[in-house]
């Protein structure tokens, strides 16, 4: 699929605004969860087969590596133990998978694709690699390998797999399409862009606060420099679908940290406004969040995170349709 060009690169601030907190459409973490939507979206309207990007992900290391232990499998697929066992136990149970213990030790469970499984890979297999393609569909190919290797060093806190780590875990899967190129994980967008979004899970909760999620943060950062505005353009200006939205402005309500009042102009209708409580939580966490931003991006050089920075925006703006 050929990729439109892309303009003349733009500076963007990694610094904070004057008083100290992030700015939303330049924070790293803030894009990364962009493009992770950009990537469910696709995901959603295109792979035919009943499963999630995690499943087909597993099937595929599976398929690539068949009598592949548990907890291997876990790691390439960055799943915690808990999440890992949880995901293939299900796939077992719709007969996708087989597991069985190593006859050599007993601790370990090896897992195989069933013929059902295989057919399911292969199924959503075009799919999948024209998603891989759609979303650097905005960028021009040399710009597309430049933010895969720098998400990449991101996504792996810049230590990617070295090429014989990444032969041994991506063969070619048995009866893969000739036609398509193979889906590898550690070149795959759609899974580096996740990756990252753990990674910066994972600081957030360290850095910032178990209680107060990123997306939550997000929306006090829209209203603090938008206050009075519905719930539909806090949405859009905190990238949120309306499901998603509703459930954190809930309960942001609930915790007292945001409030609803009457639209002066439109009594039928309620805006969206920043608590006292709500300001100071703002506050109190942002010299953390920005430096979980910063540490985000820590395995990049200057010149690097300023290209990220542009190219992740780009990843996030609306993709356009393919051509009939």
């Amino acid at each position: 699929m050929t990729r439109s060009p892309v303009p003349a690169p733009e500076l963007v601030p990694e610094s904070p605004d004057p008083e100290g907190l992030p700015v939303l459409d330049s924070a790293p973490g803030h894009l990364i969860r962009c493009a992770q939507q950009v990537h469910g979206s696709l995901w959603q309207q295109h792979v035919p087969v009943n499963l999630t990007s995690v499943q087909y992900g597993i099937l595929l290391v599976v398929g690539q590596q068949p009598g592949i232990d548990q907890r291997t499998v876990g790691e390439l697929m960055s799943l915690d133990k808990s999440t890992a066992a949880d995901v293939l136990l299900r796939l077992a149970r719709r007969g996708l998978l087989d597991r069985e213990r190593d006859v050599e030790d007993g601790r370990r469970k090896l897992v195989r694709l069933t013929e059902q499984g295989r057919a399911a890979l292969l199924a959503g297999a075009p799919a999948v690699v024209g998603i891989q393609e759609r979303l650097l569909q905005p960028l021009s190919f040399d710009d597309g390998e430049t933010l895969l290797g720098v998400l990449r060093l991101v996504a792996y806190r810049g230590d990617p797999p070295s090429p014989s780590a990444a032969t041994e875990h991506n063969a070619v899967v048995q009866g893969w399409p000739l036609r398509l190129p193979a889906v590898r994980l550690h070149t795959a967008p759609g899974h580096l862009i996740r990756r990252a979004q753990q990674v910066h899970t994972t600081l957030w909760g360290e850095r910032v606060s178990p209680d107060l999620t990123s997306v939550q943060y997000n929306v006090l950062l829209v209203l603090h420099h938008e206050a009075r505005i519905d719930q539909r353009t806090l949405g859009e200006r905190g990238s949120l679908d309306k499901s998603t939205g509703a459930d954190v402005i809930a309960r942001l309500e609930t915790r007292g940290l945001v409030a609803r009042i009457r639209d002066s102009a439109d009594g039928r209708r309620n805006l969206l406004t920043l608590s006292a409580e709500g300001r100071d939580q703002l506050l109190r966490h942002a010299a953390a969040v920005v430096d979980v931003q910063h540490e985000l991006l820590r395995p990049l050089s200057s010149p690097q995170r300023q290209v990220f920075l542009r190219l992740m925006k780009r990843i996030c703006e609306p993709i356009s349709p393919p051509a009939p």
